[in-house]
C-alpha cells in the first residue's frame, strides 16, 4: 500500500477529531460601566441579602493560627450588625446597620429608574436626624450627569460627571460648598479602570492610582503614590482558579501599617463565608456573612 494514502486519511480524522473536541468557554470580561453592585463586589449568583457581623479581637493577643479559637470567641455578642438587600438585577436595594438591641442605626433604600439605573437614595439614622439623601440625573445617551447629595433640605455636595461612549466615567467635579475637587478615570481595552487621578484644588496632582488586572477581569494590583512618585498605598488580590477570592494585602506605607485578609468557608456560589483581618501579623477581627439567595 502507498504509504502516502495511509497517513493522508489519518491526518484528516486527526484534524476531525480535533474540531469534535469541546473548546473552553471564552472569558467573558463586564466593562465597568455595565457592573451591578454584586459584581463590583466580586460576589457571585443570585444573591437576595448579605448579613454581615464583625467581631473584634483587639484585646485578646491571637495570631492567624489561633483561628479555631477566634472562632470560638464569636459567640460573644456583636456590636452591630449590617443587612445587605439587592434586587433581582444585582443592584442593592437597601442598606442597614443594626444595633445590639435590634435598633436601626441607619437605613438607606435605594431607587431606580427603568434601566435599572439608580435614581435616588434616602438615608435616615437616629429619628431627631434630618434625612440624607442623594439625587442621580443623566443625560440624552442616558449615561451618568450629575449627583447631588442633601442634608434635609440643604444641599451639601454635587458631582459633575463626563464619560466615554459605553458610559465609564472619565472625569468627576465634586463640589462641597467649600472648594472644588477633580478626579480622572482611565480604561484599558476591556473598559475597566486602570488609571485614576485625584487633583487638589488648585489644580495640581494630589495621588495617583494604577490598577492591573488578570486575564479573567479581576483586580491583582493596586499601587496609590502621592505627587512626586511616592508609593503610599499597595494592595494584592489573590484568587484561586475557580475565581474566589483568598486573600487580599493591604499596605500602608505612610504608616507602616500591614493589613491581610484572609477568605474562607465558600459556598456553592464561590462567595466566601468567613473574613480574618490580621493587623501587623496580629488577628484583629473575624466578621461572618450569611448570604440568602434568590
Amino acid at each position: 500500500m502507498n504509504q502516502r494514502l495511509v497517513i493522508l486519511p489519518l491526518a484528516i480524522l486527526t484534524i476531525v477529531l480535533a474540531g469534535c473536541r469541546k473548546q473552553p468557554a471564552p472569558i467573558v470580561i463586564t466593562p465597568d460601566a455595565d457592573k451591578n453592585h454584586l459584581q463590583r463586589n466580586h460576589i457571585f449568583g443570585k444573591v437576595q441579602e448579605i448579613e454581615s457581623r464583625t467581631y473584634y479581637l483587639f484585646e485578646d493577643s491571637l495570631t492567624l493560627e489561633d483561628s479555631a479559637r477566634a472562632l470560638e470567641l464569636t459567640n460573644r455578642t456583636c456590636d452591630r450588625y449590617f443587612l445587605h438587600n439587592y434586587n433581582p438585577n444585582g443592584f442593592l436595594e437597601s442598606f442597614v446597620n443594626v444595633g445590639i438591641d435590634g435598633d436601626t442605626l441607619i437605613y438607606r433604600r435605594y431607587l431606580y429608574n427603568d434601566r435599572n439605573q439608580i435614581s435616588e437614595w434616602i438615608e435616615k439614622g437616629a429619628p431627631s436626624d434630618p434625612l440624607t439623601k442623594g439625587c442621580y440625573r443623566y443625560d440624552r445617551n442616558h449615561f451618568l450627569e450629575k449627583e447631588e447629595i442633601f442634608h434635609g433640605d440643604s444641599l451639601v455636595m454635587s458631582f459633575a460627571y463626563k464619560t466615554d461612549g459605553i458610559g465609564n466615567i472619565i472625569s468627576s467635579t465634586q463640589d462641597n460648598r467649600q472648594f472644588v475637587t477633580k478626579t480622572t478615570y482611565h480604561y484599558n481595552k476591556n473598559g475597566l479602570v486602570d488609571t485614576i487621578k485625584e487633583y487638589e484644588p488648585d489644580g495640581k496632582i494630589f495621588k495617583l492610582a494604577t490598577i492591573e488586572y488578570d486575564n479573567y477581569g479581576d483586580e491583582v494590583n493596586r499601587c496609590v503614590y502621592k505627587a512626586g512618585n511616592q508609593l503610599i498605598e499597595y494592595t494584592y488580590h489573590q484568587y484561586s482558579p475557580k475565581g474566589r477570592n483568598l486573600k487580599t494585602l493591604y499596605e500602608d506605607r505612610l504608616h507602616q501599617n500591614k493589613e491581610v485578609n484572609y477568605y474562607a468557608n465558600f459556598d456553592k456560589e464561590n462567595n466566601w463565608r468567613i473574613e480574618y483581618t490580621v493587623l501587623n501579623n496580629q488577628l484583629v477581627s473575624i466578621r461572618k456573612r450569611n448570604i440568602k439567595y434568590y
